[in-house]
């Protein structure tokens, strides 16, 4: 028997017989045979060496093998889809394991046939073979492949159920061929049947929308080049009606060659156009109400700024009201509706700061300034109420706190107040605190972190986070003790996020409330580092105060400046530790007393020692604002060096306790040691002594700033603050001229400057109609041009910066005092023109119909104007001019600036040019191109003051 090559199977793959047959063909092409009998019938008969009968069975076993993988291979092969979970599916299936069945039968007992010939029995296990065996161990192999082959067909009807029962559709893709198979339901979820669709790539991205193709075939070839792991995509497809559906497609490759090519992906579609549409109505919603809440902001700013027109001339007009001769009940009726005015003004900002951040329209500044400063003038602006109360307003900022920052100084401002505001409104007893402290630094920037601290009503904690929303506050009941409108804390909120910080309170009811809040800045100068005074070597303090917590902060401050301090509580207290002090042969060196204390009152202490002739240039003594002028005069006549108004910071009190120990302290806070050389050659040309009025609200600063002018010959008038200067100018008349601190407690020096001006303003037109104004000079510690700006533009004359020089301080007084001879001093260059200048006209010097127009027609005004331009016109060119021959470029870009206004108020197009070019010229220090402006300006000038002067005539 000739048997054919091992795994030799032709024709096998391409002739498809029944089981029978291929059973029979197999075994006659091995054995030359037609039948298992005939195979073991052969077996037995013939002479069969062991070797020739193993590679018979050897070739038999290979075919039977080939078929089986063959149709095993084309079982599973089979797409699971929907399709092919149908009945072509099930009927080649059956026919199939039809054929497998009897082949694994078959290759079962070869198997066993050809392991019996590998054992030492060798041939006679093969005889020992039974036909009845046979056939009872294929019986059990059928059974075992039947069983198999109905948990096959159980898997493909769950299959199919779950296909049919999903909406969403399946797609095959054999990407060699480009043939898709799609289900049913992939075709009807478009309204099509599998009929109506190509089957395949091109046929199914041809109903795919123009617009969303790209998307589709990108995201497509991602998957299949490996990109991405899946293929997941949103589009859009035609359906059968025309319109369009939004489909989500899912899939993946599940096969892949060994060069990993694609060779097939699988996924899904599913309809999504409901929640497209969904979407888009969100959407919709949300631009709506975008545009509206944009609206309502719009319309907020539009209206607070119409609402704030009115209210500042009702305001205004009441003050103006305020300064007539009034009995006692107008008087009060107009500081009610004042009062009132102001209270709904405050509203009106709130909501309009608010409207600002909704609108998006709220910037932050960016520019130097001084941090320690920003604070204080917060805490010192609400101290009146805090001291009204009875309340103690403490200023605790740590030493390694920067001394300047880059930011914006007025919305810190306006948080801190806003929190030291409503801590005050909230607390009938006991103290506010403030706090400043770093917590870290990185490179040169530094995260600041602010507190404020009460000892009020406190805060429940579900409360905590719902105080920062619009319109809300901890107290909602209609019974409200406390006023407001819900917006402060909100707009504290959005402003610290806008400075990189957050905002948060820590509080529990009839505890307390802590607001604290941060922000990142710049660091641009860092403190320099606090020591022990060596004046403070040896001496000790007695402090006498009732609040323990700013007796803890001045028993630190001082004690870290090298001064031990000893605290009590009351006048008794006081008197028994300075007895007991003097039994013990060791006296307190400094007395620091409360003015505030309990009966008979902290000045009783300095009262009693005065009265027994005793000295009390050692005694400091706390005041509070209320009464700091009464208890300022008292102060003086008891001979104190020193006294401090409450809220302090620490350097305040180590220049006080300086100050009482004879010694003028060099910080930032008081005055430069007094010059009489320097400060007699800075007043040369100030021939008669000056009626000052020093507005300053610093006792240390007050005390030497008046030592320096009065040695100078100068009178001195105090006043603690700008709300008192104000009182002064209304009730003394006239000074020579007003010395003003820019920030202080009740009224700062920019809002009093502002009110002097204004009332100079109607007293001189209601008078002779010229304007007649007091100098005012600033003493400010900002040195950036901005804070210089801003004073000059609040109506002051000069400025000069902390700490103060006398040399400094007098010359700002002679660049702005007048004496009595001042006239004759000023050189009026105008006057030499000759009269009837032919070249002195109209259109050629200055535009008088311009000036009606802008006044409305108002001849008599225009007459005032040209009065005051030439009553001042001798003046303003001789400061051009002696400006420029000390190299003065700021004053004289000042003069230019100002002059350039006054001239283009007259239409002397000329003249403002020039004054133009010179003030741009002297801004930028360009000293021989400043000088040649100047003298084309003179003439332009004195051609302008010739032409008025005519024109006043006439």
């Amino acid at each position: 028997m000739q048997a054919t090559q091992p795994g030799d199977d032709r024709n096998s793959s391409s002739t498809e017989l029944p089981a029978g047959e291929l059973l029979a063909d197999q075994l006659k092409r091995a054995f030359g045979v037609d039948s298992p009998a005939g195979l073991l019938t052969a077996i037995a008969r013939q002479p069969w060496r062991p070797d020739q009968l193993a590679v018979a069975l050897a070739d038999l076993l290979s075919m039977v093998g080939g078929a089986y993988r063959r149709y095993e291979k084309r079982l599973t092969a089979q797409p699971v889809s929907e399709v092919g979970a149908g009945s072509t599916l099930s009927n080649e299936n059956a026919r199939l394991r039809k054929q497998c069945d009897a082949q694994q039968a078959v290759l079962n007992a070869l198997r066993d046939a050809l392991r019996g010939l590998g054992d030492r029995r060798g041939e006679e296990a093969v005889e020992r073979l039974a036909a009845d065996e046979l056939s009872q161990s294929l019986s059990a192999l059928v059974s075992e492949r039947r069983e198999s082959s109905l948990l096959v067909g159980v898997s493909e009807e769950r299959l199919k159920l779950a296909l049919d029962s999903s909406e969403d559709g399946i797609w095959d893709w054999d990407v060699a061929s480009g043939a898709v198979h799609f289900s049913a339901r992939w075709a009807a979820m478009l309204g099509l049947s599998l009929d109506d669709v190509s089957p395949t790539v091109e046929g199914w991205q041809s109903l795919v929308h123009p617009d969303d193709l790209p998307l589709m075939r990108a995201r497509l070839d991602d998957n299949v080049t490996g990109a991405a792991t899946d293929y997941d995509c949103e589009f859009r497809m035609r359906t059968q009606r025309g319109d369009w559906k939004w489909i989500l497609a899912r899939g993946k490759v599940v096969k892949r060659d060994a060069q990993g090519k694609a060779l097939r992906l699988v996924g899904t579609h599913r309809d999504i156009t409901e929640r497209k549409r969904f979407e888009l109505e969100l959407l919709n919603a949300k631009e709506a109400a975008e545009a509206a809440n944009r609206a309502k902001s719009d319309f907020l700013a539009n209206m607070s700024h119409e609402i704030r027109t009115p209210m500042n001339g009702i305001i205004g007009m009441t003050e103006l009201a305020l300064d007539t001769d009034l009995d006692s009940e107008q008087r009060g009726y107009l500081e009610t509706v004042k009062s009132s005015g102001e209270a709904l003004l405050t509203i009106i900002n709130d909501i309009l700061d608010f409207s600002k951040i909704e609108a998006g329209r709220m910037d932050l500044e960016l520019i130097d300034y001084a941090l320690f400063n920003t604070v204080a003038g917060s805490i010192k602006a609400l101290a009146l109420r805090a001291h009204q109360k009875g309340l103690e307003l403490i200023a605790s900022i740590d030493d390694d706190v920067p001394v300047r920052l880059k930011g914006d100084p007025g919305r810190v401002r306006q948080v801190l107040l806003n929190l030291i505001g409503n801590a005050v409104k909230f607390t009938e007893h006991g103290e506010v605190e403030v706090g400043v402290r770093v917590l870290e630094r990185d490179g040169a920037f530094a995260r600041i972190e602010f507190s404020v601290r009460d000892t009020g009503i406190g805060i429940p904690a579900e409360k905590h986070g719902a105080i920062f929303d619009v319109f809300s506050q901890a107290d909602t009941s209609t019974t409200r003790r406390f006023g407001g409108t819900g917006l402060g804390l909100a707009i504290c909120r959005r402003l610290v996020e806008l400075m990189d910080g957050r905002i948060w309170v820590e509080s529990s009811p009839e505890k307390g409330s802590c607001f604290r809040f941060t922000l990142r800045a710049e660091v641009l100068e860092d403190p320099a580092p606090l020591t022990c005074r060596a004046e403070f070597a040896g001496r000790r303090a007695l402090l006498a105060l009732e609040n323990r917590t700013l007796a803890q902060r001045i028993h630190g401050w001082l004690g870290a400046a090298g001064l031990p301090v000893v605290w009590v509580d009351s006048v008794e207290s006081a008197e028994a530790a300075l007895k007991a002090a003097a039994e013990a042969g060791g006296y307190y060196d400094l007395l620091l007393v409360d003015a505030g204390l309990g009966e008979p009152g902290g000045f009783s202490l300095p009262s009693r020692f005065f009265d027994l002739g005793a000295s009390c240039e050692r005694i400091v003594m706390l005041l509070n604002t209320p009464n700091q002028r009464e208890d300022a005069d008292r102060c003086r006549r008891l001979g104190t060096r020193a006294h401090l108004v409450k809220p302090f910071s620490r350097r305040d009190l180590v220049d006080a306790a300086l100050l009482a120990f004879g010694v003028d302290a060099g910080s930032g806070f008081s005055l430069a040691e007094f010059d009489l050389v320097a400060a007699r050659a800075a007043t040369e040309a100030i021939a008669e002594p000056l009626d000052v009025l020093l507005v300053e609200d610093n006792p240390v600063n007050q005390a030497v700033a008046q030592k320096v002018l009065e040695r100078a010959g100068h009178r001195v008038v105090l006043a603690n603050n700008g709300a008192e200067a104000v009182e002064y100018f209304d009730r003394d008349g006239r000074f020579d001229v007003i010395l003003m601190d820019v920030q202080m407690p009740v009224m700062g020096g920019i809002e009093a400057t502002r009110a002097i001006r204004a009332r100079e303003a109607r007293r001189s037109w209601a008078g002779t109609g010229l304007l007649e104004s007091i100098p005012i000079i600033a003493m400010t510690a900002h040195a950036m041009p901005a804070d210089k700006n801003r004073c000059l533009e609040a109506g002051m004359d000069d400025y000069v910066v902390k700490p103060l020089k006398p040399a400094e301080l007098f010359a700002a007084l002679k660049r702005v005092v007048r004496q009595e001879t001042a006239s004759d001093e000023y050189y009026d260059g105008s006057r030499t023109e000759i009269e009837g200048d032919p070249f002195v006209t109209s259109g050629d010097v200055a535009d008088l119909n311009q000036t009606r127009d802008t006044l409305d027609g108002d001849e008599s005004a225009v007459q005032m104007l040209i009065g005051v331009f030439l009553q001042d016109y001798g003046r303003s060119r001789s400061e051009l001019l002696r400006a420029a021959e000390r190299s003065d470029w700021e004053a004289l870009s000042r003069g230019a600036h100002s002059l350039k206004a006054s001239a283009g108020i007259f239409g002397a197009s000329a003249a403002a040019d020039c004054a133009l070019k010179l003030e741009i010229a002297a801004r930028n220090a360009k000293g021989p191109e400043a000088l040649a402006r100047l003298a084309d300006l003179i003439p332009e000038l004195d051609r302008l003051a010739n032409y008025l002067r005519r024109e006043q005539a006439k």
